[in-house]
C-alpha cells in the first residue's frame, strides 16, 4: 500500500535509497507491503509513514488499486500528515519532494516515476478532488 500524501496542492514523492541501478533515480509515493503478521492495509500504511518519514497521518480515503511493471499491486490512500515530516529513515529514503500535478506530469514525460501507475494515481485523485 501507498500513500498520495497531500499538503495543499502539493503530493509527496520519496526517492528510495535502491541498490537496483534501473531504479537510481526514480520517485515514488511513500509507502510499502504489509508485514507477516499485518492483515489490515491501513494498519500498515500507519506504520510505514511512522517508520519513514516520522509523521502520523489522517487518511481521506482509498483510489483503488493499481498495478505496477513489475506485476505487483498496490492499495493507494489517500492521507494527509497530522505534523511536519521528519526525520526521515535515511537506510531507505535518500530524499523527498513536495510536487503539483503539473510537476508530476513532467516528471512522468522525464521517466522519473518508478513503478509506471503514478500518473494514474495523480488522475484518480484530481477526479476525486472534484467531486
Amino acid at each position: 500500500m501507498r500513500a498520495v500524501l497531500v499538503d495543499g496542492k502539493h503530493i509527496l514523492f520519496i526517492h528510495h535509497n535502491c541498490h537496483d541501478p534501473g531504479l537510481f533515480d526514480k520517485w515514488t509515493f511513500p509507502g510499502g507491503r504489509l508485514d507477516p503478521d499485518e492483515i489490515d492495509p491501513l494498519t500498515a500504511l500507519h506504520r510505514e509513514m511512522r517508520e519513514e518519514l516520522s509523521v502520523e497521518i489522517e487518511v481521506l480515503g482509498e483510489l483503488g488499486v493499481f498495478y505496477s511493471r513489475s506485476g505487483l499491486d498496490y492499495t493507494i490512500f489517500v492521507a494527509r500528515p497530522l505534523g511536519p515530516l521528519g526525520p526521515l529513515k535515511r537506510d531507505e529514503i535518500r530524499e523527498i519532494a513536495w510536487l503539483t500535478p503539473a510537476e508530476v506530469y513532467e516528471w512522468h514525460l522525464r521517466e522519473k516515476l518508478q513503478f509506471g501507475f503514478e500518473m494514474n494515481v495523480i488522475s484518480a485523485y484530481l477526479k476525486q478532488m472534484k467531486r
